[in-house]
């Protein structure tokens, strides 16, 4: 009976420290490509055709309620900007809770939108969903070489900035 509710009680306690280790900045760096030739400061061409830029998602709860923003960079230094998708603003985008996974979903069938963008978590860090790409080519802010499916990202120790 005791080694019955030890093994409970872990996995309870063992549910709520993974749920509170979804808070935190999360990313990586990639060489961007450019399509066009970039420009040194004095406007003539330079020979290099890629930077290097730092994706990030940052999670982060307020109130008892998960909440992301980020920045993703995509080809040719497109981005795609992670907030709520109301005009004019950039809040921080809500996320619910759904077993390992934090989730934002946003259905409008009169336009056709069904966008499922979720944050999954595992040793490695977060991997980003969005399988039919909906959310990035409705709900978020992003270039038309930019997207958040399958984007993988490591927790860093240093915030988003």
């Amino acid at each position: 009976m005791i080694k019955k509710a030890f093994m409970l009680a872990s996995a309870v306690f063992s549910e709520y420290l993974h749920a509170g280790s979804f808070e935190g900045c999360y990313s990586r760096t990639d060489k961007i490509t450019s399509a066009i030739p970039m420009l040194n400061d004095d406007g003539s061409e330079n020979n290099e055709r890629f930077k290097l830029k730092t994706s990030y998602i940052n999670v982060f709860k307020k109130d008892d309620k998960y909440f992301t923003e980020g920045l993703i960079w995509g080809f040719n230094f497109h981005i795609c900007a992670i907030t709520a998708p109301l005009e004019g603003t950039t809040e921080p985008l809500p996320l619910v809770l759904k077993g390992k996974k934090l989730v934002f979903e946003e259905q409008e069938p009169e336009y056709d939108i069904n966008c499922k963008f979720e944050l999954e978590f595992d040793e490695n860090g977060l991997n980003i969903k969005d399988e039919n790409y909906h959310c990035s080519s409705y709900m978020f802010y992003c270039g038309a070489h930019a997207s958040v499916n399958n984007i993988q990202l490591v927790k860093t120790s240093k915030g988003c900035n």
